[in-house]
Parts: structure tokens; C-alpha cells; sequence
């Protein structure tokens, strides 16, 4: 049987390097291949019923999508020769090819645009199934200056509303393939009673703890905060080279208070990874 990692996957719109190149650091730090891949349908139907004017307009935005895959082509020769990678366009909506892709992805890694990705998924029935059910985290990367190397950190946001298992991994794998920092952040909103505050953190401190003993060669910092969860991680957004955020348990939340991950992706400055807490590493 094969132990060969499931590949990363890397949905562009357009140019987006920032995007590309956090997949393909991911992709060759843990061994697996990159899978580049371009969507350019609509959704509204199949694309063997595009007749007429509309398949003429499908065929402009293929011809269009094989340029963006081409410019992804030539970058990746430049930063990351000799890197397995496969370019994929599809005629698929975005959201489908997502949906599809994540089933057999390590992560998906999508660049972050005017109406975020992340929010597109929690607003549509296809693109809600895959952030609510995915077995893969999902990094939404701006193309905006961040840190990286010795100097950057890793940063795990721990609300108390989701799991901390699935983000915990997550963040220890990063922190030790990045060689960085590992914090730990914890924040209770304002007006959470003492005992309430306090039994959190040591849960956290607990689930923290057990981490530290399978990975001990990460380096971890945890910090509690009074402070309302989706500034204080937004905050750390503006000096973090990644920061990870638990997805939410189900859908039912979404229609009365919008979930941390939501919130934080809106304002990040740097990669955000949502994670499920079912995530195994594999």
C-alpha cells in the first residue's frame, strides 16, 4: 500500500502567488504533490448543455483559465523546480471543484478576494458541505506582505466553541515543519464569570499538555486573553506567519452569530487555516 502524502490543492481565481506558493511550500515540506486547479464554470448547468452564445463565452473562459494555469506553470518553475505538480482545469464551478477536490486533498489552500472564499462556502448549500464535512483543513491566504521564517509564528486560536484536537495537530505539524514558535492563544470574551474563564484555560492547558509531550522539539508559548476571541486573533493575524482556527461544529450556529473562523477571516493579514476536528494528519 501506498504511504505517499494526499496532495495539496490549490484553487486560483487569477494571479494569485501568495496562494501558490504557501501550497507549494506545504506540498514540499511534507512530501506531497501539488495539485494546481482553475475552475471557470457558472453552476447554473452542466457544460455539456452550454449551447449557442453561452458555450462561446464558456470557451473564452477556458482559453482565459489555461492562461492563469500557464502563469502558475512558469512561476512554479522559478520558486519550486522539480516539485510533482498537476494543472487542472475544470469546467466545474468553483464551489464544485472544491467540493470534489477536497475529498482526497491534505488541505486546500484558496486565495483570499473581495467576497472571501470562506464566506462564499458558509453562504451556498454545495460550498457549506464542504466547510462543514471536508476532511481536510482549508487555508485562505491574502496576498498581502506576512512573516515567514525564524521571525514568524504560528498561531492556534482556541475559542472554547469548537474542538481543539483537529487545530492543535494542525498547528504543531506547522510549527515544527516551519521550525517557529507555536502560540497558543486563548481568549474568553468579556463578561465570561471567573470560574468559567479559569476552566478553560486549564482544559486548554490540558489538551496543550498532551501535545507537548508527542511534540516536544516545538517550542510553545500559550497566552490567555480577556478580550473578545475574533479581535484577539485578528490581532495576532498582523505578526503570524499562519494562524489556525477551529471550523465550526455544524450549521445550525451560522444563522444566529457568525462563527470565529468567519469573523477572523474577514480582516486576517496572514494565512488562516480553518480545521476540522476530526482532522488526523494523513
Amino acid at each position: 500500500m501506498s504511504t505517499r502524502p494526499r496532495p495539496v490543492v490549490v484553487a486560483i481565481a487569477d494571479k494569485q502567488p501568495s496562494a501558490v506558493a504557501f501550497a507549494a511550500d506545504e506540498a514540499r515540506s511534507t512530501g506531497a504533490g501539488l495539485r494546481v486547479v482553475h475552475a471557470v464554470g457558472t453552476g447554473a448547468q452542466s457544460a455539456e448543455f452550454y449551447l449557442g452564445a453561452e458555450r462561446a463565452m464558456l470557451d473564452r473562459e477556458v482559453a482565459a483559465g489555461r492562461e492563469v494555469l500557464a502563469d502558475a506553470r512558469r512561476a512554479l518553475d522559478q520558486t519550486h523546480p522539480g516539485l510533482d505538480t498537476e494543472f487542472v482545469l475544470t469546467e466545474q464551478a468553483p464551489i464544485d471543484a472544491l467540493d470534489r477536490e477536497a475529498r482526497g486533498a491534505r488541505l486546500v489552500v484558496v486565495g483570499a478576494d473581495d467576497v472571501p472564499w470562506y464566506e462564499r462556502i458558509l453562504r451556498t448549500r454545495v460550498a457549506g458541505r464542504l466547510a462543514m464535512r471536508a476532511p481536510c483543513p482549508v487555508v485562505v491566504v491574502p496576498e498581502l506582505e506576512f512573516p515567514t521564517g525564524p521571525d514568524g509564528e504560528v498561531v492556534v486560536a482556541l475559542d472554547g466553541e469548537t474542538s481543539a484536537a483537529g487545530p492543535l495537530r494542525l498547528a504543531f505539524e506547522e510549527a515544527g515543519a516551519r521550525d517557529c514558535l507555536l502560540h497558543v492563544l486563548h481568549a474568553t470574551p468579556p463578561g465570561t464569570l471567573a470560574s468559567d474563564a479559569e476552566a478553560a484555560r486549564a482544559d486548554v492547558s490540558a489538551a496543550v499538555a498532551a501535545w507537548r509531550t508527542r511534540r516536544p522539539d516545538v517550542m510553545v508559548l500559550e497566552g490567555a486573553v480577556h478580550d473578545d476571541p475574533a479581535t484577539a486573533v485578528a490581532r495576532a493575524t498582523r505578526a503570524a506567519e499562519l494562524v489556525v482556527v477551529g471550523r465550526p461544529h455544524h450549521t445550525l450556529r451560522l444563522g444566529v452569530s457568525r462563527p470565529l473562523a468567519s469573523r477572523v477571516l474577514a480582516v486576517a493579514q496572514c494565512p488562516v487555516a480553518v480545521v476540522p476536528a476530526d482532522y488526523d494528519g494523513r
